[in-house]
């Protein structure tokens, strides 16, 4: 049976990841909410809907705006954008950390010492992940047993086969067919995203010349700029391109790793062999970071 990281990953694991989870979250629904209301506001201001005593429509522009401000007040203030980049980062290292310990990667090997050393080890690089933390507060779930499960002390007392089959099928296969499928999705999202944004410029385009023929009196290029500018905006905030490119390169990258997977045949070699393999998966990781940053 392979690890199961509801089963089996530390408190902090599973802290991180739900922190990240609801910090995305916010930014996505707080950045959608700000556009939708920017594009709300320039519609209401290309019409005009007098009711005697004032402009309905200058009404909807003036809430709309004041919707925008006070999402982008709470985007600078509360920062999810930062929740969720440093708990994804704290989750993808403990989650690192625990596949190490567990299958006998560096610097956990199963000839760097006995139990006690590895565990205080362990639990020293958990400390400097958690000293790292300064965006949200991983609060574990109450049901977590300690930081070095149960399940992760057993699974690291197999023989070497038996690790290779769990680190085989429960992380590296597992995290090739997970990037494989997201960067598909990705480039799916990317092409309908740029179709889209092609047809929308091309109606203003057409807006704009109906305009200037006096075909229609309103500001129809303006209200599709806006549209346009938030589109391209929601894109810089999912970056459906970059990641496509960043998933698949680490597919191949472990698809590699994948074919060598038998090699190790002692407890260093395959100590060395984790190390590598956690390595590509952390890099992936880190350009993630970066272009985020």
């Amino acid at each position: 049976m392979a690890i199961s990281p509801e089963t089996a990953f530390p408190a902090l694991y599973h802290a991180a990841d739900r922190g990240a989870i609801v910090g995305q979250r916010r930014l996505l629904m707080a950045t959608g909410v700000r556009l939708a209301s920017l594009v709300a506001a320039a519609m209401f201001g290309a019409v005009s809907l007098d009711t005697g005593r004032l402009d309905a429509a200058a009404v909807g522009a003036a809430a709309a705006l004041a919707t925008a401000l006070v999402t982008e007040v709470y985007l600078l203030s509360v920062r999810p954008d930062r929740q969720w980049y440093e708990a994804r980062a704290a989750a993808e290292s403990a989650k690192t950390l625990a596949w190490r310990y567990v299958v006998g990667g560096e610097p956990f090997g199963r000839e760097t010492g006995g139990d006690e050393h590895v565990d205080r080890l362990l639990m020293h690089r958990y400390s400097e992940i958690i000293r790292g933390i300064h965006g949200f507060a991983p609060i574990p779930p109450l049901e977590e047993e300690s930081q070095v499960t149960t399940v992760m002390r057993t699974i690291r007392g197999l023989s070497l086969a038996e690790r290779k089959r769990h680190y085989l099928t429960g992380r590296i296969n597992d995290q090739r067919i997970w990037y494989a499928r997201k960067a598909g999705f990705h480039e799916r999202r990317s092409a309908r995203w740029s179709v889209a944004l092609a047809a929308l410029e091309a109606g203003g385009l057409i807006a704009a010349v109906l305009t200037a023929v006096q075909v229609v009196d309103l500001d129809l290029p303006g209200i599709v700029g806006a549209v346009a500018a938030a589109g391209i905006a929601w894109l810089q905030t999912r970056q459906h391109q970059q990641l496509a490119t960043s998933y698949s390169i680490a597919a191949l990258e472990l698809a590699d790793i994948l074919s060598r997977v038998e090699g190790p045949s002692t407890e260093a070699e395959w100590a060395h062999f984790v190390d590598e393999s956690e390595e590509a998966i952390s890099r992936e990781h880190m350009l993630w970071w970066g272009s985020r940053s």
